[in-house]
């Protein structure tokens, strides 16, 4: 904003204050379908019904116009109307704008209709840089500050306090009540959870999780086991808590236990969730790990827990949606005829900003130029995030190990004590693991593997699995993921030894307590493939590796299980085929491929 339009604002009776000129950004956008007639009027009503219980001393008219109030707190609100035809496209914009010391912040509610469709999109503007919000609760700052972000700085206390998320809710509630479909795609959204009924049901949600062309987010809550008296009360706070904060962004759905069983068993034990969890779907084509979980223990920990981390997760994705192709195309239409009028001197302030609107417009059209090119950035972005929360994840396993270490260690002391007392100098040392074998210290992948060729009877390594071996060694992370992939060798060691009992090699790391097992979590071992992986043969080829003869007479099988050693830079991986049934107990574990990851979607070398 120039010096001459501050100018003129303070001649037209406005205060224009720092917060109309502080730079502001979308924190949050939602957008849905709705071919229902009257749509235009029917928005306008429940947008001015909830701006008057956001502020009820506004003052709302029925028609076309802007309307203000003056609070005692010194906060200005604005209340604007506006209907405009371009391209066939029929137009309507309503806004509320709060002008407080915190900043200037702006819900934006638009109808878009034309040639049968329809759509309603909300936006939410914020300061970039705001204070924490006037009227936050102290419940709403600890959900703030939940979420890693300090309460004065929080896009979700921002948010909480605009109301936008009421807005959505009874935006869709209306819209339901007098007969609508919101939708997207052919998703229906609802501000209610929707319980997953019987076995059908389940394995219509597994195909609908799976499928690439889902446009909506699926926010899954399982049943809890802590408290069965209780289950029904609590997973109905839990599940309508949520439902109304990812209104208009995602669906939610129950799953009791009676249909948790068979959607595991269809869904696979990378993509499933646990009793008392809830696991966030994304839409489109990701590796399982990118479709997030939330711990049953952090569920339980407060009602409204699931739905605030999944909003949170979902608010990065939902602002950078793109327009609804209605917009685009009015303001193609928009950017190619119109011109700004020239103004006689005198004018108005409010003829000056219509002005600034329709040069605002025109620019809409150079913006849509560029899309390719941000569109090429924000992917860059995107995965740069994602590498940041691979590495956080794997800062967490690496505590989480030392601890266990840690713990390791001191046992191993008490047992010494014990062991000096009790037995005298002569005795044998309990610090061996389950075979009695000691091992020393590697350095390198290399040394893991001849190590591991030399000493472990039931683990067999081909020379062809080791692919790119000297790379990952000469990586900084070369130590660490030799130590890993040497852990990963024990462990198939012993489960071939002590898993006769267990279903596989995933339920042995969860369940046998042996000192020896592998992180049981999708985030380091994996049994299947993602199903994008192996509908596409140029992709599944490349799991096509070598087994010893005694498996498959052609000295190849297909192996789809893996260890994750690491989810960055190289993000190495170590596939293996589990030939441990084999009768008379002779079977092994058969390592197929050492190496950087192998070829999906994300990964291309």
């Amino acid at each position: 904003m120039n010096d001459e339009v501050v100018q003129l604002m303070s001649e037209d009776g406005l205060d224009p204050t720092d917060d109309d000129l502080a730079a502001v950004e979308v924190i949050y956008r939602a957008m849905w379908e709705d071919e229902s007639p009257g749509l235009h009027e029917l928005v306008a009503s429940s947008f001015r019904a909830w701006a008057q219980t956001q502020h009820p001393h506004l003052e709302v008219a029925d028609v076309e116009g802007d309307s203000r109030v003056e609070q005692a707190n010194g906060c200005r609100v604005d209340l604007t109307r506006a209907t405009r035809t371009n391209g066939g496209v029929t137009t309507t914009t309503l806004d509320l704008a709060q002008h407080a010391a915190q900043g200037r912040s702006v819900v934006t509610t638009r109808v878009l209709s034309g040639d049968g469709a329809a759509w309603v999109w909300v936006d939410v503007e914020a300061p970039l840089a705001a204070a924490t919000p006037a009227g936050l609760s102290s419940s709403d700052q600890r959900g703030a500050s939940a979420l890693g972000e300090d309460a004065g700085q929080s896009r979700w206390a921002q948010l909480r306090a605009t109301g936008a998320e009421s807005l959505v809710s009874e935006l869709l509630d209306t819209a339901q009540q007098r007969g609508g479909r919101p939708h997207l795609g052919r998703e229906p959204l609802t501000t209610s959870p929707v319980p997953v009924r019987d076995v059908e049901h389940a394995k219509a949600i597994r195909n609908a999780v799976l499928s690439p062309d889902r446009p909506v987010p699926y926010l899954v809550l399982a049943w809890d086991l802590i408290s069965p008296n209780t289950a029904l009360g609590e997973m109905t706070r839990r599940a309508q808590s949520a439902a109304l904060q990812v209104a208009g962004l995602a669906r939610v759905f129950v799953m009791p236990l009676e249909t948790l069983l068979p959607f595991q068993r269809v869904i696979g034990g990378e993509m499933d969730l646990e009793p008392g969890e809830a696991r966030l779907y994304l839409p489109g084509e990701h590796e399982p790990h990118r479709h997030r979980t939330l711990a049953a223990e952090v569920v339980r920990s407060d009602p409204h827990q699931a739905g605030r981390w999944a909003s949170h997760l979902l608010r990065l994705a939902v602002v950078e949606r793109e327009p609804p192709p209605l917009f685009v195309r009015s303001q193609a239409q928009l950017g190619g005829q119109r011109r700004a009028p020239e103004l006689a001197s005198g004018a108005s302030l409010r003829e000056r900003i219509a002005v600034l609107e329709s040069e605002r417009d025109d620019l809409w059209g150079a913006l849509f130029e560029t899309r390719a090119l941000r569109k090429a950035v924000r992917d860059e972005r995107d995965e740069l995030s994602q590498q940041i929360l691979d590495i956080q994840e794997e800062l967490e396993l690496a505590q989480r190990r030392a601890d266990d270490l840690q713990g390791q260690l001191i046992d191993s002391q008490h047992q010494m004590v014990d062991w000096l007392m009790q037995e005298g100098e002569n005795a044998v040392s309990p610090d061996a693991d389950a075979s009695k074998k000691k091992y020393q210290q590697v350095t390198s992948i290399r040394q893991a593997l001849q190590l591991a060729r030399a000493k472990l009877v039931r683990v067999e390594i081909p020379p062809e699995a080791e692919q790119r071996i000297a790379d990952l060694d000469s990586a900084i992370e070369s130590q660490s993921w030799a130590l890993s992939v040497f852990d990963g060798l024990l462990a198939f060691e012993a489960y071939a030894n002590t898993g006769a009992d267990f279903k596989d090699f995933r339920d042995w790391c969860r369940r046998s307590k042996h000192q020896r097992v592998w992180f049981a979590n999708a985030k380091k071992l994996a049994l299947s493939e993602s199903e994008e992986v192996m509908r596409q043969p140029e992709l599944r080829k490349h799991r096509m590796l070598p087994v010893s003869v005694q498996v498959e007479s052609g000295g190849r099988i297909e192996m789809q299980a893996h260890l994750k050693l690491s989810n960055r830079s190289f993000a190495p991986r170590l596939y293996f085929h589990d030939d441990t049934r084999r009768p008379g107990g002779a079977g092994k574990v058969h390592v197929g491929y050492i190496g950087p990851h192998l070829p999906t979607k994300r990964f291309r070398t």
